[in-house]
């Protein structure tokens, strides 16, 4: 998208812009543009700024402040055209251009061989060209861009009609509002990806829910999904979520122009959609030869899939010749030409044989699930935090249920639900004490906090935890201090 010479000019003329005062700026407003959409492109795809935080806040602001001096000026792709009004009060059903189909679904080296087999005897072939790309653990989404401009996002829904989200999807900045389609020879495009959030951007937005005494998300997927269907813009600016887009699922070309002849294989479109801005699978995308490479190289991925800043839980093998996936056709439900490998699952099934509740350093009383241990994503999980009463409540949790736990890379252990339908009638009610489980101290719970507390500031165990609390790392990081048991 930017060449090394483009990149220099435009690095250039950012620094001449941050030298003028605002006031100097209202003749430069495409230049303006233009420099806020390259920096916005090296930090949200490239993950390489080139401008300070507080520099590229500078040129936003300026930008800003001409568009509200002169409300004409405004463009559909300015920057500032990310910041929904207001609130979203309904999403309108929107019917996708080409429905979208699940995937079938393989779990083994035997499933993808017998699927190499229908493939080749269905196209004619001895060998086939795959393009083998991650499957990304997110909340699917559909893009339509016509004469390079965002038109429309929508959410999966049932594959055929989805969920008008479009202003939210354009608080995600990884998503271009504009992109050079027609001089690829586009004049429509239905793109096909996912919006996630980072593992790292998850585990803060998890603090912020426990900071609250809130339960967290129990995975970045969930985390995602629900986010898109936020009616408060500013809210799912602030989740930092990405997308990935990997399939051109439909396009009309411009009348009397060649298009690009990237389209005519899989592994071109997602360098097409590179090249146009977008962030496509290309770095962890291969196209391998034969079957054997395939099984070889999705081994190789799920070994190594814990090192990656997001979640994936499997791949998605795809023929590489479009013609050819055209040929190949589809079922009612899933597309031939295509198959997910998914990976050992991490999710497992324990027994839930107690509750201890544990007191905080703030006198807060946690719950904490003791389940029988059980390997899950390579760890041990024995102990889960249950948050607090309305968890247990919620979840209609039993002493001796069968309960489904997961664990998403390094996220913390979680209770996703009991399995009800399993009970046979030994289970007993959680018992929430009324009475510090250390101290004795009668327990509180304000109307507008879903914690109880234990209000005695000399109790023993918060004495220990704030005492751990000021030791530790995050405090004043004493070396040496060693956790003993609370008496």
């Amino acid at each position: 998208m930017y060449t090394p010479e483009r990149t220099r000019e435009l690095q250039k003329l950012s620094e001449s812009l941050l030298k003028s005062k605002t006031s100097n700026l209202a003749g430069s407003l495409n230049s303006l543009r233009e420099v806020l959409r390259f920096h916005e492109y090296r930090y949200y795809i490239l993950n390489d700024p080139l401008l300070a935080d507080a520099e590229y806040d500078q040129l936003y602001k300026a930008l800003e402040k001409i568009e509200l001096e002169d409300p004409s000026s405004i463009t559909p792709d300015s920057p500032t055209q990310r910041v929904g009004k207001g609130l979203t009060k309904d999403f309108t059903n929107v019917q996708h251009l080409v429905p979208m189909l699940s995937l079938e679904n393989s779990y083994n080296a035997d499933d993808l061989i017998d699927w190499d087999r229908k493939a080749r005897e269905l196209s004619g072939l001895q060998k086939l060209e795959y393009c083998v790309e991650p499957k990304f653990d997110g909340a699917s989404i559909s893009l339509i861009y016509e004469n390079d401009l965002l038109a429309r996002g929508a959410t999966r829904g049932d594959g055929v009609y989805g969920d008008d989200i479009t202003t939210n999807i354009k608080q995600i900045r990884s998503v271009p509002l504009s992109a050079p389609f027609a001089t690829l020879g586009i004049q429509q495009i239905e793109i096909r990806g996912e919006v996630l959030l980072t593992k790292e951007n998850f585990k803060k937005y998890n603090d912020q829910l426990a900071a609250q005494n809130l339960p967290p998300l129990a995975n970045p997927r969930n985390a995602a999904a629900g986010s898109l269907r936020i009616k408060d813009p500013k809210e799912v600016s602030r989740r930092n979520l990405e997308a990935f887009l990997y399939h051109v699922s439909y396009h009309i070309p411009v009348e009397g122009k060649n298009e690009t002849s990237k389209l005519l294989t899989h592994g071109g479109c997602l360098e097409m959609l590179w090249e146009a801005g977008f962030r496509s699978p290309m770095k962890e995308k291969k196209v391998l030869q034969g079957i054997d490479a395939v099984i070889k190289y999705c081994q190789e991925f799920e070994e190594g899939r814990d090192n990656l800043p997001y979640e994936i839980d499997g791949m998605v093998i795809k023929v590489n010749d479009v013609p050819l996936q055209e040929k190949l056709g589809m079922t009612s439900h899933h597309p031939r030409w295509a198959i997910a490998y998914k990976f050992k699952a991490r999710q497992a099934t324990s027994k839930l044989i107690a509750v201890e509740f544990q007191v905080g350093r703030t006198g807060s009383i946690t719950p904490v699930a003791k389940i029988e241990p059980v390997p899950i994503g390579g760890v041990t999980v024995s102990s889960i935090s249950l948050f607090n009463e309305e968890v247990i409540k919620e979840k209609d949790l039993k002493i001796g249920d069968t309960v489904l736990v997961e664990r998403a890379g390094d996220v913390i252990p979680y209770i996703v639900k009991s399995l009800a339908d399993v009970r046979n009638g030994k289970e007993t009610a959680i018992e929430f004490p009324t009475h510090c489980p250390v101290c004795g101290s009668k327990l509180e719970k304000p109307e507008e906090e879903a914690v109880w507390r234990c209000n005695n500031f000399t109790c023993p165990a918060q004495v220990v935890e704030r005492i751990i609390h000021f030791t530790s790392k995050d405090a004043m990081d004493i070396r040496g201090v060693r956790r003993r048991q609370c008496p």
